[in-house]
């Protein structure tokens, strides 16, 4: 018991020579600025962060575009000109472009 007392003293006594802690001047502007540009950041319009994917991906996407107009050109240009479109030959075959009069 009387060593748990002098353990709990000696703990005690060695805050006595303690100091408050000191920051270096404009600690806390430094810390804010460096917080605010990380927002900056995170918050910009372009999730990724390397403008070759971006065009990559636009390149892609036109020439995939480009790809799709020249197959529908060249299937246009092979259909006759008096063959029905798929649409008015569904209507026909399913009867519903002749009109009932109830």
């Amino acid at each position: 018991m009387k060593k748990n007392i002098q353990d709990i003293e000696n703990i005690l006594n060695s805050f006595d020579g303690m100091q408050r802690a000191e920051v270096r001047p404009f600690f806390h502007t430094r810390v804010m600025a460096r917080l605010e540009k990380e927002t900056a950041v995170e918050n910009s319009w372009m999730p990724v962060r390397k403008p070759v994917w971006v065009i990559a991906v636009l390149s892609f996407l036109f020439l995939t575009n480009v790809y799709l107009i020249i197959q529908q050109v060249k299937q246009t240009k092979t259909t006759p000109a008096g063959e029905t479109s798929s649409l008015q030959s569904f209507a026909s075959e399913y009867h519903l472009n002749s009109t009932t009069n109830y």
